[in-house]
């Protein structure tokens, strides 16, 4: 199975576009969201070009890293799965847990 955690959102909610990057407890909510799904498959993280923290975050861990166009939420996550292929599970960067 194919894991893509969506992280190429604007950030306009908190006026930051690498969001995911926050601590949260110590540790940026987008690393909690990968450890909780870390052993179900090949993990990839779904940003855009313009979130370049983000994508050497991901590098940096090894994740592969799926630049989309940054046109929504919808049309990213079809451009991802359209790169990575089924079955794929989705989840935001930004809930950690």
């Amino acid at each position: 199975m194919n894991i893509v955690i969506m992280a190429g959102g604007m950030g306009s909610r908190l006026s930051n576009p690498n969001k995911p990057l926050i601590d949260i407890c110590g540790k940026p909510m987008i690393e909690r969201v990968a450890s909780s799904v870390n052993g179900f498959g090949k993990t990839y993280v779904a940003t855009t070009a313009r979130h370049t923290e983000v994508i050497n975050w991901a590098r940096k861990r090894g994740y592969e890293v799926l630049i989309t166009s940054g046109a929504g939420y919808s049309k990213d996550l079809l451009e991802s799965l359209l790169m990575v292929g089924t079955p794929t599970m989705f989840i935001p960067s930004d809930m950690p847990s």
